[in-house]
């Protein structure tokens, strides 16, 4: 059997991280639709809030483990889940707005008297 090429294995890191980044907005997109906070989410997840950070913008891998607990958390079905990010991959018309991304900058300044 013939080794896969380099082409192969960055093909799939592509697909991975296309699967990443669509649950990632699932789960920020279902999570408001609840009224949810990412502390509360995390905290019942058994996740900190910056996993959980990581995880919504996709900028993280987790194991399976963490996929199962996002989504009983979130009150769906793991085939559920997959089978809806199938589907996004297939037709990105569907997918959820990428959330806007909330500026850091400032955050912990003193203010002047």
């Amino acid at each position: 059997m013939k080794e896969p090429s380099p082409e192969h294995f960055a093909r799939m890191d592509a697909y991975i991280r296309e699967w990443l980044k669509l649950f990632g907005r699932l789960v920020n997109f279902q999570r408001n639709f609840l009224g949810m906070s990412q502390e509360l989410v995390a905290s019942l997840a058994g996740l900190s809030r910056t996993e959980l950070n990581h995880l919504e913008s996709g900028t993280q891998d987790h194991k399976i483990s963490t996929f199962i607990r996002i989504c009983i958390t979130l009150m769906r079905g793991p085939g559920e889940v997959a089978s809806h990010l199938e589907h996004l991959v297939d037709h990105p018309e569907d997918r959820p707005p990428e959330s806007p991304r909330k500026s850091q900058r400032g955050k912990n300044t003193r203010r002047s008297l």
